[in-house]
């Protein structure tokens, strides 16, 4: 059986993004098990895009919460799909994307996360820069090489559930911090050699301006995961060879022929329109539309 998708948002005060955001889910609903909306609390009519789509999202609410990853820990816990993953309420999905990782699953099903390659956007949307990366391993992250897109990773729930959740202490680093307890737990991660989702660079973008707070929030990956984190001599040789592994394989090139190509246009132009479906009313009673804005 081809593997259900729990997808959630997180949003908070990114109305002028918000929108495509959910377009980009919601073209593709049919291959979706659940999608839901946790909202913080926003201010700058955010609820109102949301309430514009509210009839297609299973469950979404708006009230203050801890931060980022408070809202999709939320989200996960009252998930019930295989797979799990979350679309910030700024980047998107490209189009076609959620059919090829549900077919990827469905093809690999020893597969207990999945990556694949990204894009980079700007505010208007247009293109940035593409990028082409290998598949993700422990032998790969013990020699300093990870670097799993978030946009496009999917993990399977009972995983999730297994290794603890998200750590909603962290604010800018919860998403690699999950990711190496994923590693650690053993788990099989496999690579769609696809461009899947684009995240997009914007002057209010969380990690822009906030270099202490990344600092000691990687000081504390370093801590906690030496044997993937910590600037050591093996790191740093593993990650010089990756690089030339990348130009000697031809990916390089490859995505940078490609950024060559579409930089400046924008991604309908480039991948096809997001195209909204209809979605038929559903008879499951915990699919709940619930909204409670601020």
């Amino acid at each position: 059986m081809t593997p259900k998708l729990s997808i959630v948002t997180p949003s908070f005060n990114q109305a002028p993004y918000l929108e495509q955001t959910l377009r980009s889910v919601l073209s593709q609903r049919d291959q979706i098990h659940e999608y839901f909306v946790y909202d913080g609390g926003s201010t700058d009519g955010s609820t109102d895009i949301i309430k514009k789509y509210a009839s297609q999202i299973d469950y979404w609410i708006s009230e203050k919460d801890k931060g980022q990853s408070d809202a999709i820990a939320r989200g996960f816990a009252r998930a019930t799909g295989d797979y799990l993953a979350w679309i910030n309420s700024d980047d998107v999905y490209l189009p076609a994307a959620l059919a090829r990782i549900r077919a990827a699953l469905d093809a690999h099903p020893d597969w207990d996360a999945v990556s694949a390659n990204h894009a980079r956007i700007d505010a208007q949307s247009r293109l940035c820069s593409l990028h082409r990366v290998t598949a993700e391993s422990r032998a790969a992250a013990l020699r300093g090489v990870f670097h799993p897109h978030q946009p496009t990773v999917f993990f399977r729930r009972t995983l999730y559930e297994k290794v603890g959740g998200l750590n909603s202490d962290l604010h800018l680093v919860f998403d690699t911090e999950l990711f190496y307890r994923i590693l650690d737990a053993g788990a099989h991660w496999g690579h769609l050699p696809q461009y899947l989702a684009a995240f997009r660079q914007h002057p209010q973008s969380k990690g822009i301006g906030t270099p202490d707070k990344y600092a000691g929030e990687y000081a504390f990956l370093n801590d906690r995961y030496p044997h993937y984190h910590a600037p050591t001599v093996r790191h740093f040789l593993g990650r010089a060879a990756h690089k030339a592994m990348q130009f000697l394989s031809g990916r390089e090139f490859a995505a940078r022929r490609d950024t060559g190509s579409w930089r400046g246009q924008t991604i309908e132009e480039c991948f096809g329109p997001w195209l909204m479906k209809r979605r038929e009313p559903t008879d499951n009673p915990d699919s709940t539309t619930h909204a409670n804005p601020i």
